[in-house]
């Protein structure tokens, strides 16, 4: 123990050199050879200055999806968070200069990932192996790249660790409101930013444990979602309900008209109204880019097959989270039910890699909170080690720094750096639900539908 100790204020002091390195390299662009995005495109605050623009366009009475009406920062990607996002940010922000701003949040983002690593540690006892969580957080690749482009990706790092905090401490020591306002807020921060946790509802809203929570973010989401499509002030260019509910049934008018990668970033009315970020979720789930920068399993096999590979195959993956929830609760110890039911809920935030067309780099490090809630458990089993020896995969630079002066248009580049970064994802998803899978089944209660709602 005394060695682990000695051992763990080493990778405490590298871990803070590590990312004050990281942070002063977004000025001095130290570590630009690892990335294609930030050695040879121009993308720096790209996904962040979309943000303020948003909140000075519902200050001029503009929608705040008209990203490119608003001359705030060099350039912007189009918003795609949710509308109350940017009520939630825009205020603070407009108070500095765009890169002042810029550099603000990149603090604040290596914040969050130090906070998300804070709430892990606290579900282990061996210090070096907290260090090492705190490491694993703060200082992976892919979060230099999301720190780089100014992705709200913290935000979603943060709800992950919570949620799966708090099943695991449910597992431990039952239903607390500690554990309760954990999986609550780690509910809402996703659902108002990126809302992966839609795959995870279907099983929280199953179980007993996780149920009231679940409610409760759902009940909260569904108000302020609706305020922010009626109020005048909050959504300016409104559609009407008739409209909104004819898009939301022909996705393929969205992904035919309302797709800015195909309609030269021209924002159309319709893309104004605060329900584009529904049906965009919706009417562009199947869309593709062959681009150097997308890093998902629908293009990996799109550029290896050199075609569209069938949108069906990727409804799969998400079938089996929903077939594996309905088995999960069926357990009758309530120990192995939650421990099955972390997988799966770990299995269901990766699914964006393997079932969506879009997803960037930076996406992976949603799977370091499922990393580091597994290097603090004192027994591991083959499968926990595999997770863990991926997971380094993931966390350490891609081969682009070996391949940065190929072309970045050919697609045998690109699917030598998607293999990379998409199979391990993809095997981690795999190894949670055999993990899920092998736990119902070698329950020493076996399976069935409990009998009282206080059964075990």
């Amino acid at each position: 123990m005394i060695q682990h100790q000695r051992l763990a204020k080493i990778v405490w002091i590298i871990t803070a050199v590590w990312a004050v390195t990281i942070l002063l390299s977004l000025h001095y662009g130290w570590l630009d050879a690892f990335f294609f995005d930030t050695s040879r495109a121009h993308v720096q605050g790209i996904d962040f200055f979309p943000v303020e623009r948003g909140w000075l366009n519902l200050l001029a009475g503009r929608s705040e999806f008209d990203t490119f009406r608003s001359g705030y920062g060099p350039y912007a990607t189009w918003l795609v968070y949710h509308p109350a996002l940017v009520v939630a940010l825009g205020p603070f922000f407009m108070a500095f200069r765009p890169w002042v701003a810029y550099g603000i949040w990149s603090v604040v983002s290596m914040g969050l990932m130090g906070l998300s690593a804070g709430f892990l540690i606290r579900r282990g006892s061996d210090p070096l192996r907290r260090a090492l969580v705190a490491l694993l957080l703060l200082g992976s690749f892919p979060a230099i790249l999301m720190l780089h482009v100014g992705n709200v990706q913290a935000v979603l790092v943060l709800s992950g660790a919570l949620i799966f905090v708090a099943v695991d401490s449910m597992a431990d020591n039952g239903v607390t409101p500690r554990n309760e306002a954990m999986l609550l807020a780690g509910l809402l921060l996703s659902l108002f930013s990126k809302p992966v946790v839609f795959a995870m509802l279907p099983l929280l809203l199953l179980l007993r444990q996780t149920r009231r929570s679940a409610l409760r973010a759902l009940v909260i989401y569904a108000v302020i979602s609706l305020l922010f499509l009626v109020v005048p002030g909050l959504n300016p260019v409104a559609m009407t309900w008739a409209q909104r509910w004819f898009l939301m049934n022909h996705p393929e008018i969205v992904a035919q008209t309302m797709n800015p990668f195909t309609n030269g970033f021209n924002v159309t009315p319709p893309m104004q109204d605060n329900s584009i970020h529904w049906l965009a979720m919706r009417g562009l789930v199947d869309f593709r880019l062959l681009h150097i920068d997308v890093y998902s399993l629908p293009a990996l096999l799109d550029g290896w097959f050199g075609r569209h590979t069938p949108d069906a195959l990727y409804r799969i993956p998400s079938i089996l989270v929903l077939e594996l929830s309905l088995l999960v609760c069926l357990i009758r110890d309530q120990r192995d039910r939650l421990e099955a039911a972390l997988s799966i809920l770990m299995a269901a935030s990766l699914l964006v890699f393997i079932s969506y067309g879009l997803a960037w780099e930076y996406h992976f490090t949603a799977a370091f909170p499922i990393a580091g809630l597994l290097l603090l458990r004192n027994h591991w089993g083959r499968i926990d080690r595999a997770f863990l020896a991926l997971s380094a995969v993931l966390w350490l630079p891609s081969l682009y720094v070996f391949l940065r002066g190929s072309d970045a248009a050919s697609l045998s580049v690109q699917n030598e750096l998607r293999l990379e970064r998409v199979v391990p994802a993809v095997l981690i998803f795999l190894l949670l639900l055999v993990r899920a899978l092998w736990i119902a089944f070698r329950s020493p209660r076996g399976l069935g539908i409990r009998r009282t709602q206080h059964s075990t």
